[in-house]
């Protein structure tokens, strides 16, 4: 029987009503008290990383996941991490970076009820996410949710409280679960390379990245203001493919200046589905001159945490030819 570990972080599976709303409270040994079915798929050891909303988790919390699974992963088959929906997308895309060559699986799941509430979808979410992971057919970083079983690279949260909470982004779902039997699917082709050696840590991370939403009327010379703020890296959600308002030029002159610094501004659409492309517009092709990268078909959560992860490992871009190396960390795994 497969041995899993499971790591609990918070979120609302575990949360309890106080008087301030829902709060983390449940320990993760109160899950395999009250589902003893889990033990019929594989043997389990819990353990709580720490109890937080998953609003509240930062970059420093990616850093200590990503370095127990690591320490963990000698002695267990796979780990399923139980972690708050707001951000999950977000710690599948830092733990799918920092774990480069991951060749077990390492399986997020949640809920939008809490694991005691009616008709919570917790349990069924837990069950499927052992389920999974003791299958050994997905090495990786992996979402179960809602019987759907998502690449970490491509997940985003799509609804905040449909049991159906997550979208797979430009690439098909991995799989789905049905009454308990795990179903692939053969259009799947995995995103990342799975290591006969096992999977590195690399968890540098440079957290001063942000993302701004561009909205009609919007000036380049907000561009400005945030890169005087000290950041490292900026994300432009822009309108369609990739369309940067270039009117005027304060845009083009603010992405110029800001690739002139080494602070590298990556560019993603605003639409939900559909790649981002610099080269199909002339306000893109533009853009792109100026020094703006695109994001491609990367999901807003994987492009942020990917830029954090590739300027952590770099220690910060200083010239043309660290943005170059950036711009490459950012699409080679």
């Amino acid at each position: 029987m497969k041995k899993i570990l499971l790591l609990a972080t918070g979120g609302t599976i575990a949360s309890q009503p106080t008087a301030t709303g829902l709060a983390p409270r449940l320990s993760p040994e109160v899950f395999l008290e009250r589902m003893p079915q889990l033990g019929d798929i594989c043997e389990i050891e819990a353990d709580t990383l720490f109890s937080l909303d998953s609003s509240s988790i930062r970059p420093e919390h990616w850093q200590r996941m990503a370095r127990r699974i690591y320490r963990e992963l000698p002695h267990v088959d796979g780990v399923v991490l139980c972690h708050g929906t707001d951000t999950m997308a977000y710690t599948a895309a830092a733990l799918f970076s920092m774990l480069p060559g991951l060749h077990k699986p390492v399986i997020l799941t949640g809920s939008q009820l809490p694991f005691e509430a009616e008709h919570t979808d917790a349990v069924r979410n837990l069950e499927d996410a052992c389920r999974v992971c003791a299958s050994g057919k997905f090495p990786g970083v992996y979402i179960v949710f809602d019987g759907e079983i998502i690449s970490g690279i491509c997940a985003s949260k799509a609804h905040t409280v449909d049991f159906h909470g997550f979208a797979s982004v430009n690439y098909p779902s991995a799989g789905t679960i049905k009454n308990g039997a795990i179903h692939k699917n053969g259009q799947f082709q995995p995103p990342h390379p799975v290591s006969g050696t096992g999977a590195q840590l690399k968890d540098a991370l440079n957290p001063k990245v942000i993302c701004l939403k561009l909205t009609p009327g919007l000036d380049g010379r907000m561009l400005d203001v945030v890169r005087e703020q000290g950041v490292a890296g900026v994300i432009l959600e822009a309108f369609g493919a990739g369309g940067i308002p270039c009117a005027d030029d304060s845009f083009l002159e603010a992405i110029d200046r800001c690739a002139k610094q080494g602070i590298p501004v990556a560019v993603t659409t605003q639409c939900s589905h559909g790649p981002a492309n610099l080269g199909v517009y002339e306000v893109g092709v533009k853009a792109a001159m100026a020094g703006a990268i695109c994001g491609q078909s990367m999901s807003r959560e994987m492009l942020a945490v990917r830029l954090m992860w590739a300027l952590g490992q770099m220690e910060g871009a200083k010239d043309a030819k660290d943005m170059e190396q950036i711009r490459k960390m950012l699409f080679q795994w």
